[in-house]
């Protein structure tokens, strides 16, 4: 068991940068997850874990011990590509048995390191198949076991589901999950899909031009993001921006005639009379019953409604600001119809609105 340990972790290529001053504490057997949109540095953030790039400043540490200036051989981690990187001419067996071979253990052990593993991936009986003769999950799991099999400190994946068809990456996620558990390995996940991060996390960083943003579990992340990049990347839903004009318990925003109440999730970050600031309305807290509980009244007119199984999809133009509703799947609202909305209070979050963003 290991706990991984970043501390100030800088990486520039030219002039931009990857990583920039990252410190993390990714605790023993815990699943973390590095999430944010293509190009963040997130890869490179793990392949600087891995030992495959060499960080500008900053050191990396395996429990106590500084593994920076450590060649990747020499820190016993297990890494999944996303394009799995299996060797075609080799057999399954093969395939998963090189790392073992390149350390020089016995063929006795190979033999039974090998069969255990290709238990615990259910390949059993695949042994003497080709790359090419296996479905994509069987693929996927290969390089899952081949990166287990040397019996890693730490489980590094880099996209790994990104090559496989919706379907099948739900049920693969699920599988790693369960395997990760069970066998308390420490596991640093890459990914830019959100629902997979929220899925199979224990906590998460979401990182934007090589910085982390935030870090916390998957609810703290979603119920109270720290920023506005955080709140509309994981979990989206409509923006309405404004101007505060009361800041107390309860935030007011007020924007044209809409006038709408509600939280900050913001540490360190205080909201001032006249700041131009955010609402983030998620689809699934805005209803088309009014709560018990204190509430936002919006009225609007729907533009679009689509039945999508579980729910009705309804996009509303509220003063042209385009709020998108879940509601109940047996609703059937008209297109041109005015409603009013409701979203509680402690529901709407309020966050300052960010100069790059705009």
């Amino acid at each position: 068991m290991v706990k991984v340990v970043l501390k100030g972790i800088t990486k520039r290529f030219g002039n931009v940068v990857a990583a920039g001053n990252i410190n993390l504490e990714i605790q023993d057997g815990e699943f973390f997850t590095l999430l944010g949109p293509s190009g963040c540095g997130k890869t490179t953030t793990m392949r600087i874990i891995a030992g495959l790039e060499q960080p500008d400043e900053g050191h990396v540490f395996f429990n106590d011990e500084d593994v920076t200036d450590l060649p990747t051989y020499k820190r016993n981690t297990g890494m999944v590509f996303q394009n799995y990187a299996l060797w075609p001419h080799m057999s399954v067996f093969d395939n998963i048995a090189y790392g073992l071979k390149v350390r020089k253990v016995p063929k006795k052990e190979i033999e039974e390191r090998v069969q255990k593993v290709l238990e615990l991936v259910n390949l059993s009986g695949l042994e003497t198949r080709f790359p090419t003769q296996l479905s994509g999950g069987q693929q996927q799991r290969v390089a899952l076991a081949r990166a287990l099999v040397i019996e890693p400190n730490v489980l590094l994946l880099d996209e790994p589901l990104s090559n496989l068809d919706a379907n099948l990456r739900v049920k693969m996620r699920e599988e790693i999950k369960e395997l990760q558990k069970r066998l308390r390995i420490t596991t640093i996940y890459v990914t830019h899909d959100q629902e997979e991060a929220m899925v199979i996390s224990d906590r998460i960083a979401i990182q934007k031009n090589g910085r982390i943003q935030q870090v916390g579990t998957p609810i703290d992340i979603y119920n109270k993001p720290k920023s506005l990049f955080v709140a509309t990347f994981i979990g989206g839903g409509s923006l309405i921006e404004g101007i505060a004009e009361k800041v107390e318990d309860l935030i007011r925003v007020r924007t044209g005639n809409i006038i709408i109440e509600g939280v900050s999730s913001t540490d360190g970050k205080k909201i001032r009379k006249g700041d131009r600031i955010a609402c983030v309305l998620r689809p699934e807290s805005l209803s088309l019953e009014k709560p018990e509980e204190p509430s936002n009244r919006l009225e609007g007119v729907v533009e679009w409604a689509s039945f999508v199984g579980p729910m009705t999809e309804i996009r509303m133009n509220l003063e042209n600001n385009r709020l998108l509703i879940n509601a109940p799947s047996d609703i059937q609202v008209p297109i041109g119809k005015r409603i009013a909305v409701y979203i509680r209070k402690s529901d709407t979050i309020i966050l300052p609105v960010e100069e790059e963003k705009l």
